[in-house]
């Protein structure tokens, strides 16, 4: 592991990207984005405009995961960074630290009701969810204020935290925000970092009088890879002395993973980790690279003819609208 000490460097200014990364219009790498499968990767970053990305269709659960966790926030934060002009990143005072959870969880609500879910199965989610709601945000209230009892800690939210090229092997950057980060005044690290991951209940089968049964979800008795990916990147950021916490909740409870009881959490495993989630990013900057000097278009299909769209993914390509759905097939050459 090395040694060196992080900077404030804004990781989205760099001098220096690699060719194939700027014809692209890709500026950095994202601990989420070691998780999609190298095709779904290209088609969602290389091939849709940041306009059409955020065309996607959300979910009920993404939704109310965002919803708890900005209620959270916003109850126990002192500083949230904040997009301010031109959608740069910028800390901010919380005016709403302090304020009661259950308002704060009105005015959320009343947010999340303006989602419009895309069928009935999503209208049914949409609903119970909001009968979950409180239950899940009390888990997690109680959850994080334990871990943060242990001292009096300053506490900030959507951190822009970044690996820059002097840190890596990697052409660029890797990217990403903390949920919560908690840090004792005077101190130069953090004490710990907290990863928050919410659960619903899933879909059951349609009742007799038209309504749907539901089946509630448990708190995971280990950790997902893909959420250990991320806690890495956290950790490495910090050269991995700030100790890292994986939060999962849901209406009936929760599970709490740290050093202490999950090895994957431990420094050693940490770094494992992050290695590599940086072996997926070293890999897809080397298969871009071989086409570097190639038009965006031509780039893309000689790209594509490299890797695996995964059709099968579990959720990649769930809910991506037809429009797009036939491009990627067109790109792929599947009828």
């Amino acid at each position: 592991m090395d040694n060196k000490v992080p900077t404030d460097n804004d990781p989205l200014k760099m001098q220096v990207l690699p060719k194939s990364y700027v014809t692209l219009g890709l500026t950095h790498h994202s601990p989420t984005q070691a998780s999609l499968p190298d095709g779904v990767h290209l088609f969602k970053y290389g091939v849709l405009t940041q306009e059409q990305r955020r065309m996607l269709p959300s979910n009920p659960q993404m939704k109310a995961g965002v919803l708890v966790n900005n209620v959270l926030q916003k109850h126990m934060a002192d500083t949230i960074w904040k997009f301010g002009p031109q959608r740069k990143l910028q800390k901010s005072t919380n005016d709403l630290k302090g304020k009661s959870v259950s308002s704060i969880l009105k005015l959320e609500l009343d947010e999340y009701k303006t989602f419009q879910p895309a069928n009935e199965k999503e209208q049914a989610k949409f609903e119970k969810y909001q009968d979950e709601v409180a239950d899940v945000v009390n888990n997690a209230f109680q959850s994080l204020e334990k871990i943060r009892s242990e001292h009096l800690y300053h506490t900030t939210c959507e951190e822009q935290i970044s690996l820059t090229q002097d840190k890596t092997e990697l052409l660029c950057p890797i990217v990403g925000r903390t949920d919560f980060t908690f840090q004792k005044d005077g101190y130069p690290l953090p004490s710990r970092i907290v990863e928050l991951k919410t659960s619903w209940s899933k879909l059951g089968r349609l009742k007799k009088d038209g309504t749907r049964s539901f089946i509630v979800s448990t708190a995971p008795s280990a950790p997902s890879y893909n959420h250990l990916q991320q806690c890495a990147f956290y950790a490495a950021h910090y050269n991995f002395e700030v100790p890292v916490s994986l939060v999962y909740v849901t209406a009936k409870g929760c599970n709490v993973f740290d050093e202490s009881n999950c090895l994957d959490l431990t420094k050693e495993y940490l770094y494992k980790h992050f290695l590599n989630m940086r072996n997926v990013f070293r890999r897809r900057e080397k298969i871009y690279g071989l086409f570097e000097n190639l038009p965006k278009d031509q780039m893309v299909k000689e790209i594509a003819g490299l890797v695996d769209p995964n059709w099968d993914h579990p959720w990649c390509w769930h809910g991506m609208p037809d429009e797009f759905l036939r491009q990627a097939k067109e790109l792929w050459k599947v009828n």
